[in-house]
Formats: C-alpha cells, structure tokens, sequence
C-alpha cells in the first residue's frame, strides 16, 4: 500500500517523544514490508526541500517559510495551508498515495482536507486517515491552559474539523477513542482501534533508532518518571505516594527526567514548586529532579531501573511505557490511560490509582520485594504482550483492514458544530443569478460586469437593482449595459437602502442558486464554477464563499483568509467573505435576508449569522477569488459608534437561539477581550500581548504620512470580522474625513 504521512516530528533531527517514536517506527514498518512511502515533514533549516531515502521510504524536509501562507494567517494555519501545497506538489510530480496519513496535533491537515472537500484537484481523489496521538488543545485544557485564547481557539477548531473531515480515524487506545468522543469532538465520529507499531530493533533501520554505547557513568537511580513535568502527566500525584512511602520508611529513591512547566495553581515553576514541597526527600537523596536528557541517555537509564514509573493522568498510548515493556523493562503505572490495556497487574506489570498516594505505595512496596525470578516472569511476559500486540506485521495486517472499510465521496459536509439543515437538491442545477444592488456606482459596475462575464462558469444571469440612482452617467451605463447583455436585467425602484435592495434582487430571481455582489466588487474567474460543484455535491451546504484579496486603485492591499463559519465562533467574528456569497436562493429567503434596520452596517454579517444559527451552513474555498475594493471617497456613518449599536441589535435578534452559547461565548471574550480586538482567528487578540505569537507585518505603502495612516487604518480594521463590515461607510471613509477622525 503506497502512502504519504505528513508529520511535524521526523527522526533523526527530532528524537524521543510519541509521534516521533511513532514515524520511526511507521518507517521500519515500510521498509519490512516494502512498500513504497513518502514521510513528508517541516524543517525551517533548509533553504527549500532535502530529500533522503531509506530503502522504499521518502523523506522529504522542506521550508515552509517559503510560501505565502505565513503572511496572511498564524504560526499553524499556515503550516497547514504550506503542507497541502506540499502534497498537491508531490501528487502532481507523480506519487498518488492508496492512502494519505496526518497526526492530529495542531489540525497539520486541516487545509489538505478543506481542499479535498472543496473538490479541488488532485486532492479529489486522495483518501485521507487522521492517526490520533491526542489533540494538543486537549492536552492544553488537561494540563490547565486556557483554550478560549487565540489563535488556541481555532487551533482546536482545526483538530476536530479533521476528525470530521477524514476518510478514515484510528486511535491507538480505547481509551482515548472514549475521551475524543466524550470531551473533545462535538459530533460523533467513527474510530477504530489500532495500536501504534513497535518491534526491539536488532539493527537500526533509521538514524538515531537505538542509544549510542556510552561509557559515562550514571547516576541511576532505583525508580524513573521519563516525562515533562506538567499537572496533567501526573508527576504531582506520583510524589504523594511516595511521599507516603518515603514516610513510612521507604528506601528506594526517584529521579525525574523531563523539561519544566508552570503550575497551573500558582503559575510557577512546577519543578520549583514541588523541590520545596519534598525539600527533605531531595535533602536525603531519595528525590532528584534531574533535568531533561538526551533520549539516548534516558533509554541507558532505564535498562538499569527497578521500575519505570508512568504516572499520567490522561495518556493515549505511551511509547515510553512500550519500549521500556519491550525491552525486558518493569513498568508501573496509571490506571487512567491507553497503558491500562497493555497491562495486566502483577503479571506482566503494575497498575495503580494515580489519585490515590496508599495505592502507589502499594505498587512500590510490591515492586521493592520482588526477588529476581518474580521480575523476570513480569517481564517476559511484558515483551511477549508488546511483541503479539504492536509487531508490524500484527498492527500494519490491522490498519489494512481497517482502512478497507473506509468509504469515500460523502453527500454531507463535515461540520463541526451547530445544527444542519439538508436541502433538496436544485431544479435546473444551472448557473446562478449575480445579484448586485446599485447606486451612483455606474464605471465600477462595468468592472464588476466584466469580471463575471469572463467566469469559466457559462450562462451566468445579472440582475442590477438600481437604488434610486442620481448620478446621470451611471443612469446611462445602466441602460447602455443592459442593451449590451442579453442575459442582464435593471431593476430601477426608489431609495431605500442596500439591505433591501440586495433582498428585492434575490426574490426576482428564478434560478435556484444566486449570488452577491457589490457593485464595485469583483470575483475571479473560477469562483461561480467552483461554489456550485459545492453545492450541487454536499446537501447540508447553503452557501459558499472564499478567500478575499483587498485591492484599491493602486493593486493589492491584502489577502484575508477566510473560514466555515461554526458555532459560535460566527457569532463573535466574521470568518467569511459575507458581502460576496453564492447562496441558494431558498435558504437566502427563508432565513438570510439581509436587516434593512442594520441600514448599511453589519447587514452582510447578520445575514451569515442567521443562516448558521438556523442550520443554513456555508463553506469557504481556501483560495482568494473575490476581490474586494476598498474606495477612500467613499461615505462614513458615525464612527465606531454605529458597530457597537449594531452588534447589540444583532446579540438580541438572536438572542433565543444564542442561549446555548453564551458560556463559551463569554469564556472566549474573557480570553481575548472585546470583538474588536481579533480579526484574524489564526492570529492572537490584540488583548493577548503575552502570546509569543504575533501577525505578520503590516504591508508598506507609497506616499506621504496621510497617504500611509490611512492605510494603517485599513490594516487595522480590515480584516476578517465585524470591522471590516461596516459596509458602504467604514470601508470607504475618504482621506480628509480619517484624518479629521485620528485627530479627535
């Protein structure tokens, strides 16, 4: 079976830990059974790509600093985003994988799954399996970490839309199938049990596999806890018990190896904390926080403890536990964890309560009085458990027909959130209606016309709805256009606003699809064709957008992401292109019409949250193929003011359907502060100044110091959510009303 594995950890650059464990082994797994692989990886040390093989096996390392990405979205948006470019690449030059594999940390393949279900060749026809190591943003909440912070919020959005999103999910362990299901994944998701690979190497088929000899003279150490020192790997509750055991006359000392972390309960140091609650033990050398360690220096530790202690509170299916197990090691460890199902207490290991100090001293007292015969039946039975449960043969032979139960072309998209309506399938299946609401807009409504005219889409209907029009030129562009455009039409009526000139547009048209637009906006040739294979393929789609690129007189200003509106994130801020949306026309009636009492303020965001609210879902191309223009002559309707009045009007419209969301809702904005302060849900808040993160630089602009500050201004504001939407005002103050408004 050829596959592709993407990874963010790949030996031999990167050693110890799960998911590099993991592709170590998956790589030897390969090899074995010559099948032809490529591991693709980020490494930000090369200049472009370093390919190295072993055996059937690619590995490719590349940059992803070269591309775009990091420009318009935050640290792992943009990985992601620069990995799916990877695998169109790879794909493109001739590699087509049986089966493409992503980790789950950090949503890696959330956009080679947000591209595969937007139809987008080659990703079409790739079948994708999501491997679950644990959800970081899972670990984070486990280890006491605020998740409602940005860009963490939509760091998890990302993980669990590619749980829903793939073909094909396997854990290692029940246990942590049961947690993703119970405390992770809003919506049920089908997860198989595999175990993750492991055979003792007689020879290293990788680089770095296998501890050097090493001639050092160790401290060692009776008992060993190889893990980070965090709340949730259980260290804190391990040192209760053998506080207990220490207490009651216990001989046998401890040495912890693994970084530091702060402690949740008094933000400091964990180590520190804990060094000053166990002074005495470490006094009297029965306690050493030993620090982090080279793996190789770990894995010599290990082969001369009594015991390997793993403590952890939460775990799926620890490699520390497996090897230490298949190398003739004894193990003691946490009922709560994927360990529990390899262990079987006092035959070929021990389990223990981690929440409980008398039951970890019970399981040291029992392992101190252990003679050399009861161990060594322990541990034969501990490598034949690890060599029948995790062989390659045994686990690869499992995966395989896992994988061919997998079935492909779903007629559902995968949200993950939020109710879901299915609507019936369109009549004609036919090009949609351009609805463009219009005034005094006459030479950029030429432009607009222009850009749909060429759209690789044919038979494309425009409807022009004139708002009571003043500007005699544009009257007569009007009347020269639709003599031109047989296929065009002019609505003319009396002003009464773009709200319900855009709504009397979409009830005149008969198609069953329309679509938005501005007069003075533009879309890209293949947007119209690519929204409705959307539509006409995924029954629990409403609309479609796409990325937007921002553009004035003199080119680009800037390209802004956009995102799946989901629950209640929508709510807070707008992640899609709401002013440029195919819709069907249906749903756009029956709950997206936009409010004329938002006048031109929010209109277009409201509309979006209605139809999200009312299971009416949408999904956004990850590619900037509409335009939006910012004009600087254009009309400004009372500051900011207006977006606060206007935001509160919408909370209160919804109010009813809102109530199941405003815990995590008030959670979010505690976390990042008010919805002005985030635009860009890849990046921190503005509020979040401790995060190490940051937004790429704002572009640098021509001109002089006005020129430039109104620019800034744009930067600031513009940019996906509320902001951004103050239509026809905001987005196009002119440049003596700005600076009037900076100098107040």
């Amino acid at each position: 079976m050829k596959t592709l594995l993407l990874t963010f950890e790949c030996p031999p650059d990167v050693t110890g830990g799960g998911l590099c464990t993991y592709v170590q082994e998956y790589i030897n797994a390969k090899i074995e059974r010559r099948e032809p692989t490529v591991i693709l990886t980020a490494d930000f040390n090369v200049h472009d790509e370093v390919c190295t093989y072993f055996g059937c096996v690619k590995v490719i390392r590349f940059n992803p600093s070269t591309g775009e990405s990091f420009k318009h979205m935050g640290h792992w948006a943009a990985m992601s985003y620069e990995f799916s470019n990877q695998v169109k690449k790879i794909i493109t030059d001739g590699f087509k994988p049986d089966w493409l594999e992503v980790c789950d940390g950090f949503g890696l393949g959330y956009f080679t799954l947000q591209r595969k279900l937007c139809l987008e060749a080659p990703f079409t026809d790739l079948k994708v399996l999501v491997t679950a190591h644990t959800p970081v943003t899972m670990i984070d909440e486990w280890d006491k970490k605020n998740i409602y912070e940005l860009p963490t919020y939509f760091t998890k959005y990302m993980e669990q839309f590619c749980f829903q999103a793939a073909d094909k999910v396997i854990s290692p362990s029940a246990f942590l199938r049961k947690k993703l299901l119970t405390e992770f994944l809003e919506k049920d998701v089908p997860i198989d049990v595999v175990p993750n690979p492991y055979e003792t190497p007689s020879t290293s088929l990788v680089p770095g596999k296998e501890a050097s000899d090493n001639t050092q003279v160790y401290d060692i150490p009776d008992y060993a806890i190889a893990s980070r020192v965090c709340y949730w790997k259980g260290i804190e509750h391990a040192l209760a018990g053998f506080d207990l055991y220490w207490a009651n006359g216990g001989q046998s000392s401890l040495y912890v190896y693994g970084s530091d972390t702060h402690y949740f309960k008094n933000n400091k140091s964990l180590t520190e904390t804990l060094s000053t609650k166990y002074s005495k033990w470490i006094e009297k050398g029965l306690l050493k926080f030993a620090g982090l360690k080279e793996h190789s220096e770990i894995l010599f530790i290990k082969k001369h403890l009594k015991a390997l202690f793993h403590p952890s509170l939460f775990e799926n299916y620890p490699y520390s536990v497996i090897e230490h197990m298949a190398e003739g090691g004894l193990v003691a460890a946490s009922l709560s964890g994927g360990q529990a199902e390899l262990i079987r207490n006092g035959e070929n290991g021990f389990l223990f309560d981690p929440h409980s100090p008398k039951s970890i001293q019970d399981a040291i007292l029992t392992m101190d009085a252990l003679d050399d015969m009861q161990s060594r039946s322990i541990t034969d039975n501990a490598i034949q458990t690890i060599k029948d449960t995790c062989s390659y043969a045994t686990v690869m032979t499992h995966k395989e027909q896992v994988l061919a139960t997998a079935e492909q072309n779903a007629s559902a998209f995968p949200f993950t959130s939020g109710k879901e309506l299915t609507h019936a399938d369109a009549k004609d299946g036919s090009a949609p209606t351009v609805v463009i609401p219009h005034y005094n807009l006459g030479a950029l409504l030429i432009e607009a016309i222009e850009s749909i005219k060429f759209s690789s889409l044919p038979d494309i209907k425009i409807l022009v709805v004139d708002d009571g029009s003043t500007d005699k030129e544009s009257v007569i562009i009007l009347k020269t256009l639709e003599a031109r455009y047989t296929n065009l039409k002019v609505i003319y009526k009396k002003n009464s606003g773009v709200a319900e000139t855009r709504n009397i547009g979409v009830q005149h048209a008969t198609t069953d699809y329309i679509a938005l637009l501005d007069a003075d906006d533009l879309v890209c040739v293949p947007y119209y064709e690519a929204a409705l294979k959307i539509l006409n393929r995924y029954s629990n789609v409403g609309f479609v957008g796409a990325w937007n690129e921002d553009f004035n007189q003199h080119g680009r200003l800037r390209l802004w992401p956009t995102f799946n509106p989901e629950v209640p994130l929508q709510m807070i801020m707008n992640t899609t292109n709401c002013q440029g949306l195919v819709v069907r026309r249906d749903a756009y009636l029956a709950h997206g019409q936009h409010d004329p009492n938002l006048g031109m303020f929010l209109d277009d965001w409201e509309s979006t949250i209605s139809m999200v609210l009312n299971g009416v879902r949408g999904v956004m191309i990850p590619h900037p193929l509409f335009k939006y223009r910012i004009r600087e002559d254009s009309i400004f309707r009372d500051k900011f003011r207006m977006f606060t009045i206007n935001y509160n009007y919408i909370i209160d419209k919804h109010q009813a359907q809102l109530s199941g969301c405003y815990g995590e809702m008030i959670k979010f904005l505690n976390a990042n502060g008010p919805n002005t302060q985030y635009h860009n849900p890849t990046i921190p808040s503005a509020n979040n100044t401790h995060h190490t993160s940051a937004p790429a630089p704002a572009p640098q602009h021509e001109g002089g110091r006005l020129v430039q500050l109104v620019h800034k201004y744009y930067d600031s504001v513009n940019q996906p959510g509320p902001i951004r939407n103050i239509r026809m005002g905001l987005r196009k103050l002119g440049a003596g009303q700005l600076a009037a408004h900076f100098r107040k």
